[in-house]
Order: structure tokens, then C-alpha cells, then sequence
């Protein structure tokens, strides 16, 4: 007879989680907000931004692997992540703080810098998260503190500019900054309580040291995590699309350029309060056939989009299509790392290798390249329609950016799901891993 896990206590997955709160405040929102906001106070341009973006994403296609290889032969979670904290609470001010004058050399400097410092604290953070449990369903569990309390950050992030007064709805360099404090501040105090209050998690099974060859051998000894990481280029690619273009779409295309913040905040919230129904879906089916049903949702969402003309009158559906976006958007948070952890344990038992941070790193890397991919491919789309960032979109340049936002995420998000309703390491399957990974150990 199988025995059933003990549910670790909510007071250690506070501790854990909360390290996304500030965490979850330097990629998603930024992404969303900081292309529009550099355009706006500072020397950059459309195309610098795409390059940056672009470049960003290169340099975490080298760094990420790395520190995942570093962390999973140290053994150790946390000196990496304490490291990463550091960073990042010396390089947020310059990030978020640009002048008038700062080109594509300030952006593509601080950028790197906190992509580094980011993927220090994400990778052994995700990689803690699947070794928290072995369990099908409390890794779900895992995974849906960890993003509720990221998306607390997110919340925070795209309220900010209604919360802090006088600021309006707009992100005001005054609003950047003051988000930039809060991450310096923030970070480091939830890195020093999850130090104090989570146990550094120990090996599973007795296996010969990670060596450099293992950021290869991982792929080529691992099929489910080939069939993974296929499914979530096509997943990545599709919302890097999005996540670049919402708020200039909104903005100069729909003429909501002050309204954006009542726009991304329901949404933000939707993904949120949609991740407990997901979770509570996923006990009910697989895992993986949830997230191919979000991904249905998400084509249909885009697609309602085209029915709104620009004005006033557009802010309303707007707000209602992307809350519904952000719903269905919310089940990938909670899916990716818990199949991925499912895929940790098969490498354990197949291969004999605890290689979570190595695993988990491929994961970033895809995300990383994705968003960059993804938002360089859409950013450089109106331009080849003859888009002007400096004057409201119309005619060719319109087309150019529905095609952007719309079209091209859902001509990827299609084969995704197809894939995903496919996926092959199911719950049986992982029963059948567990239960021998138990024997053996």
C-alpha cells in the first residue's frame, strides 16, 4: 500500500514563496511595462529595444545552464540564491531609474546584470521547489504558493501607479522608483527567511558528481524533457508576443495609453484568483490536459480582441478579454513546474542523477529566450508594416500590430496544445516512478 505524503505546513510554504513576491517584480510586469516606459522617458528606441531584448535573452541562453550546473554540484540551494538577492539590490535602481539621455547601452548594461542576479535566486529556487515533495499533487500544491505569492508582486507592481497617490495611473519614473526600492529592500529579506525557516533539501539517491557534461547529457538521456521543452517553445514564443506588445497595443493602437494600469491589474488579478480553480482542476485530470484547455482559452481571448475598434468605448471589453486571458494564462504557473519536477524524478530514477537545478535551467532558458524571441519577432513586425512608435497606430502599422499581438501567438499556441494534450509522463506514469524511486531508496 502506497503511502500518502504528509502536506508540508502553509507556514513553510509562506516562507518559501515569498521569495516570488519581490522576484515576480522583475520580469513579467517588466516586460509588459518597461518597453513602453523606456520609449517614453528615456533615449531608446523600438529597434533598441528588440536588440536589447534580444541580446538579454543570448546572454541568459549562457549564464542560466551555468548557475544550474554550479548549484546541483555545490548541492547547496541557497548561498546561490543569498548571491542573486545581492545582485539584484544593487543593479534595480539603474534598471528602473533611466534619464532622458540614457540609450541602449544603460538598458542592455542593467538588464544583464539583473537577469543574472534574477536567475541566481530562480533557478535554485525552482529547483528547492521540487524537492520539497515527491508527490504528484503536492507539487502542485508547491507550485501554487510559490505563484500566488508571485503574483501578489505582480499585483503590487501594476497597482502601484493608483497606490502611490498623486502618481496617477501612468508609471511615472517617480512610481519606477519607488518599485525599484521595494525589490532592493524586499528581496533580500524574504532570501534571509526562507534561509531560516526551509531546510536545505538533501539528495535523493547516490549518484557520481555533476559534471560539465551533464548540461548536455540531460537532454539527450531525458525524452520526456525534450517533449517538455518543445511544448514550451511554442507556449513562450506565443506569450513573449503578447507580453511585449499589451501595453503598446493598448496604448497607441486602442488609445488607452492612461488606462493601462485598469487594464493589466484585473488581469493580473484573474491569473491569481484562477490558479486555486486550476489547481483544484488538476486533481480532477492530468496536469498537462489542463494546460492544453488553457491553452484553447487563450486563442479564444486573443481573438476577441480584434473585434475592438480604438476609444474610449474599447476599455471596457479590453479589460473583460485580458482578465479572461489572465485566467487562463494563470494555469501555465502552476502546470510548467510541476511537470517539470515530475520530469526531475524520472532523470533520478533513469539516469540515476539529481539534476534539478540542471532540469530547471533548461526551463529559464526557453522562458528567457522566448520572451526574447518571442517579444524581438513582435516588436520588429509593425516596424516591417511601417509602424511609427512615436504616433498612433493606423492603417498598415494597425495591421501590423494585430498581426503581432494576435495572430502570431495563436498560429503558435495551436500545435501547442495539440502537444500538450499528448504529453507522455502523465500520473500513472509518475506513479509507477515514485513507487520505484521509493523501493530503491
Amino acid at each position: 500500500m502506497t503511502q500518502v505524503p504528509q502536506p508540508l505546513p502553509p507556514a513553510r510554504l509562506l516562507a518559501f514563496g515569498l521569495v516570488n513576491l519581490p522576484l515576480s517584480m522583475l520580469m513579467s510586469p517588466t516586460a509588459a511595462v518597461l518597453p513602453n516606459f523606456y520609449l517614453e522617458y528615456s533615449a531608446v528606441t523600438l529597434a533598441g529595444l528588440a536588440t536589447a531584448t534580444l541580446v538579454a535573452r543570448v546572454f541568459d541562453g549562457l549564464t542560466d545552464p551555468l548557475i544550474g550546473f554550479l548549484s546541483d554540484r555545490s548541492g547547496r540551494r541557497k548561498p546561490w540564491m543569498i548571491a542573486g538577492a545581492l545582485l539584484v539590490a544593487a543593479a534595480a535602481w539603474f534598471l528602473y531609474n533611466p534619464s532622458r539621455d540614457s540609450g541602449i547601452a544603460h538598458l542592455l548594461a542593467s538588464y544583464l546584470v539583473i537577469t543574472l542576479g534574477w536567475t541566481l535566486v530562480e533557478i535554485p529556487h525552482t529547483a528547492m521547489a521540487a524537492e520539497l515533495s515527491g508527490d504528484y499533487h503536492q507539487r502542485s500544491r508547491i507550485a501554487l504558493w510559490r505563484q500566488m505569492l508571485g503574483f501578489v508582486g505582480g499585483v503590487m507592481f501594476m497597482a502601484s501607479p493608483m497606490l502611490l497617490g498623486d502618481a496617477g495611473t501612468r508609471f511615472t519614473p517617480q512610481v519606477m522608483q519607488a518599485i525599484a526600492l521595494f525589490i532592493m529592500v524586499a528581496l533580500p529579506l524574504a532570501v534571509l527567511l526562507l534561509c531560516r525557516a526551509v531546510p536545505e533539501p538533501g539528495r535523493r539517491v547516490q549518484s557520481r558528481p555533476i559534471r560539465m557534461a551533464d548540461l548536455y547529457r540531460a537532454i539527450g538521456e531525458t525524452p520526456p524533457l525534450r517533449y517538455f521543452l518543445l511544448t514550451q517553445v511554442l507556449f513562450g514564443l506565443a506569450t513573449g508576443a503578447v507580453s511585449s506588445l499589451f501595453v503598446i497595443y493598448a496604448s497607441r493602437y486602442l488609445g488607452l495609453a492612461d488606462k493601462v494600469p485598469h487594464i493589466a491589474l484585473p488581469m493580473t488579478l484573474a491569473m491569481a484568483l484562477g490558479m486555486p480553480v486550476w489547481l483544484r482542476v488538476m486533481k480532477r485530470m492530468e496536469k498537462h490536459r489542463a494546460w492544453s484547455i488553457a491553452a484553447a482559452g487563450m486563442i479564444a481571448a486573443l481573438l476577441a480582441v480584434l473585434a475592438l475598434d480604438p476609444g474610449p468605448g474599447a476599455l471596457r471589453p479590453m479589460i473583460a478579454i485580458m482578465a479572461v486571458f489572465g485566467f487562463f494564462l494563470g494555469c501555465s504557473s502552476i502546470a510548467l513546474p510541476s511537470l517539470l519536477a515530475d520530469v526531475v524524478d524520472y532523470d533520478v530514477w533513469r539516469n540515476r542523477q539529481d539534476r534539478a537545478a540542471i532540469l530547471f535551467s533548461f526551463q529559464a532558458v526557453v522562458t528567457k529566450l522566448n520572451q526574447g524571441v518571442g517579444g524581438a519577432i513582435a516588436l520588429a513586425m509593425p516596424l516591417w508594416f511601417g509602424f511609427d512608435e512615436h504616433s498612433p497606430a493606423g492603417g498598415s502599422g494597425a495591421v501590423g500590430l494585430k498581426i503581432a499581438f494576435i495572430a502570431w501567438p495563436c498560429m503558435l499556441l495551436v500545435p501547442m496544445l495539440w502537444l500538450a494534450w499528448r504529453y507522455p509522463l502523465g500520473q500513472r506514469a509518475h506513479r509507477i516512478i515514485a513507487q520505484r524511486l521509493t523501493g530503491r531508496a
